[in-house]
């Protein structure tokens, strides 16, 4: 808030405005909550103004997609206004972009947007928990939209956020509803976002990574072992059987960016996450949506193979990946559950694999006196001659 609210609002003792920003109120002050009933707060203002001054408390620029214009109907002539900064301001600010080209569109307490929303240019939409950022990059992408995007979510508070990727990527992902998303429409120029240090192979940080409900992530630790026992270099052609999210295909791309990567997973929800994680890190990764071992045939055989994931199928999927491997090519498996370890040491020791090894990975994160303990992990390799 400015100086000039902070003096206006000890000033006063009749308060309007949402439940959260009546708090602001001085002790022993008359307010009234402004929800749906309208009618009501106008009823509330309209008695408190033949007595007194009444400050009406509204979040950012009231000016901004906010209640001016209800307050203009019926108090014209008689207000005062005193703007905050505008989650637009905020937003803009954060990304350190010009906003006074931006389209403003509203979808706040809106029926779903169809099929009609086009964009001619950067604009911002003002989401909820109906029309969510997600709902409406959705909207754009399936309205053959392209850009980049930007989502701010809880603006100017504790728990603020401020996310950036195509509208594709955006189109899958997840955010508060309390949110802005801002597109850029392919052919319109913004500022290139600096690189982020951290999202380099191996072992790119957890939260960097697009999710899905359901669909399970190694933590960055196991991926920077595993890469260091995959050892992806040199390989022309590498397969990650059950993707998942699509990380150790996507890792194994950066840091071999002259093979063939081909990531493989049975649901389709999962197919697209991985090609979004894909633009998201600039890696060349080809998805293949069906069940393995029936999806492998036809594909061409591999120099590398990790299989991530079998749900319950690893004799199956282990038979046909042993069986496409090429010589010299190297087989990793990664196995969680206990049942899936014994399966996987057995399958090893007689696949006539050589240099096979089993690496534990055991991960404790936190601080000293706090350890958080995840359940370890075992990394499988064998080599063909």
């Amino acid at each position: 808030m400015t100086e000039e609210a902070h003096r206006a609002i000890s000033g006063c003792r009749s308060f309007a405005g949402g439940k959260r920003l009546l708090e602001l109120a001085p002790a022993g002050a008359v307010t009234h909550v402004i929800d749906h009933d309208l009618e009501a707060a106008r009823r509330f203002i309209a008695d408190r103004l033949e007595q007194e001054d009444v400050c009406v408390l509204a979040s950012g620029d009231p000016g901004c997609f906010s209640i001016l214009p209800f307050l203009k109907r019926d108090f014209a002539g008689k207000l005062v206004v005193l703007p905050g900064i505008s989650s637009v301001q905020l937003l803009a600010a954060r990304v350190a972009e010009p906003w006074d080209g931006w389209k403003l569109v509203s979808l706040h307490g809106r029926p779903a947007p169809g099929g009609g929303l086009a964009l001619e240019g950067p604009t911002v939409f003002f989401c909820d928990r109906v029309n969510t950022p997600e709902r409406v990059a959705r909207t754009l992408v399936e309205g053959g939209s392209v850009g980049r995007a930007v989502v701010g979510s809880r603006l100017g508070s504790g728990g603020e956020d401020v996310w950036e990727g195509t509208l594709e990527e955006a189109s899958v992902a997840g955010f508060h509803d309390n949110s802005l998303l801002l597109v850029f429409p392919d052919g319109v120029m913004r500022a290139a976002a600096p690189a982020d240090a951290d999202a380099a192979a191996p072992g790119i940080p957890d939260d960097l990574w697009l999710r899905g409900e359901g669909i399970p992530l190694s933590k960055s630790e196991v991926r920077a072992v595993l890469l260091s026992k995959a050892r992806p270099a040199d390989r022309g052609v590498i397969w990650d059987v059950g993707s998942g999210t699509g990380s150790y295909g996507i890792e194994c791309s950066l840091l071999e960016p002259r093979a063939r990567v081909i990531a493989i997973d049975r649901k389709p929800e999962a197919c697209e996450l991985i090609a979004a994680n894909a633009r998201r890190f600039g890696a060349a990764v080809e998805t293949v949506c069906g069940e393995a071992p029936g999806c492998l045939a036809g594909l061409p055989h591999p120099d590398l193979a990790i299989i991530g994931g079998s749900d319950g199928r690893l004799d199956a999927i282990f038979a046909a990946v042993l069986e496409s491997l090429n010589p010299g090519g190297r087989l990793v498996v990664t196995a969680f559950l206990e049942a899936t370890r014994k399966a996987a040491h057995g399958l090893l020791a007689g696949s006539g694999l050589e240099r096979r090894q089993a690496t534990r990975v055991a991960i404790a994160r936190g601080k000293a006196t706090a350890w958080d303990e995840h359940n370890p992990v075992i990394i499988f390799t064998g080599d063909r001659e």
